[in-house]
């Protein structure tokens, strides 16, 4: 008589599978960054489905917010036709100022005819382009989120004479808290009136609407990028270093006469779209909700500026933009176009670091970028609670 077959069994010392509650998991990969997040769409429909789900797209939009990068626009060189895109941890660089760039860098914008960045918001990089038409020049924007690779339809369109959009059209992107609106700021020179017209482009409405012409003179306005004034996107407005006023009637020989208390920071309120003049102080709230809690956390003075240079007429061909300050207030990092670096420049003890890039490879802009998921330009404002 043969004995009765074994019972199977689990052997006490075997390892069982560890499941692992939706919850977790959803919180876990909310730390991730966006290009390992859309690597792991692969792994499983699970995981792909949370990805893709809109509660934790904003979720990690907010913890993305915590650790910004600098978005560097690179080319090889003049004659390749694809702008490739590295989002550098503004933590890494303030640890290591040695920047070592990629060889093949992971977001690459393969449209020819986008041919300059306005600014980044939200993880959307807003895209100047135009086309060559006779004796004009077609001029159109795009968004285009690097992180999830889509790419919005053409808008804005406007014609140009094809010498003025080096002269005379400047432009800027920011986002509207108040309407949750994204919005592109284009100024108009006017010489003859000695006057800079403004108008502003609501995503989603797709109508230029004139508003109250700029107070002031923006410095930038002849020598950055074509296209591009450098206005600071922050906390719901667009903010240019200015004079307070015209050199335009004196060239560039009006600058021997203008002194450093002519310096002033125009804010322009997207919510509002009015102006308010301001210096370049930031405040900080102590005790969140106290209103007697706000202390002065940094205030630069225009006669640094001026010290950066041999004298006041050097400050023409200034380029020194402020991307970012350190949790702390500890560091504040710049980016020249001109020498093609940036500056790390340490608050405490008045003390600046010159980065340095191995490769060889030209930088031609630096962005303030925070990654995001959003597939669609007005997704962040169905998001909203």
């Amino acid at each position: 008589m043969s004995d009765p077959p074994a019972k199977s069994r689990v052997q006490p010392d075997a390892e069982s599978p560890v499941s692992l509650p939706d919850e977790l998991i959803t919180e876990v990969l909310s730390f991730a960054d966006a290009k390992t997040l859309m690597q792991m769409r692969c792994v499983s429909k699970f995981w792909n489905s949370i990805v893709a789900d809109p509660k934790f797209v904003k979720l990690h939009f907010k913890r993305s917010a915590r650790n910004p990068h600098l978005a560097l626009f690179l080319s090889k060189s003049h004659l390749d036709g694809d702008n490739n895109v590295v989002p550098f941890s503004v933590s890494r660089l303030v640890e290591n100022p040695l920047i070592t760039l990629p060889n093949n860098p992971y977001y690459r914008l393969r449209d020819k005819e986008c041919r300059f960045v306005i600014g980044s918001c939200n993880g959307w990089l807003c895209l100047l382009g135009y086309s060559c038409l006779s004796e004009y020049r077609q001029i159109w924007f795009r968004f285009w989120n690097p992180a999830t690779g889509k790419m919005s339809q053409k808008l804005g369109y406007m014609w140009d004479h094809m010498l003025g959009l080096y002269t005379h059209f400047k432009f800027a992107f920011g986002y509207d808290n108040s309407s949750e609106t994204y919005k592109i700021v284009m100024s108009i020179l006017d010489e003859a009136a000695n006057r800079t017209n403004v108008r502003v482009l609501s995503v989603g409405d797709n109508v230029w609407r004139a508003i109250q012409s700029f107070p002031a003179v923006s410095l930038p306005f002849r020598y950055t990028n074509p296209g591009v004034n450098d206005g600071v996107c922050l906390n719901g407005s667009l903010n240019w270093l200015a004079l307070r006023r015209s050199f335009l009637s004196d060239g560039a020989y009006g600058w021997k006469s203008v002194d450093v208390k002519q310096f002033v920071i125009i804010s322009l309120d997207l919510g509002t779209e009015t102006y308010r003049r301001t210096h370049f102080v930031i405040w900080k709230m102590e005790e969140f909700g106290v209103e007697e809690s706000w202390t002065r956390l940094l205030r630069i003075s225009y006669q640094d500026l001026q010290s950066m240079h041999h004298d006041i007429v050097d400050l023409q061909y200034s380029q020194w933009l402020p991307l970012h300050l350190s949790d702390h207030a500890n560091t504040l990092i710049l980016a020249n176009k001109q020498e093609s670096q940036a500056i790390l420049y340490n608050l405490r003890d008045n003390r600046a670091v010159r980065t340095r890039i191995t490769d060889e490879i030209q930088w031609f802009c630096a962005k303030v970028h925070i990654e995001s998921l959003f597939s669609d330009i007005l997704e962040l404002q169905a998001l909203q609670p």
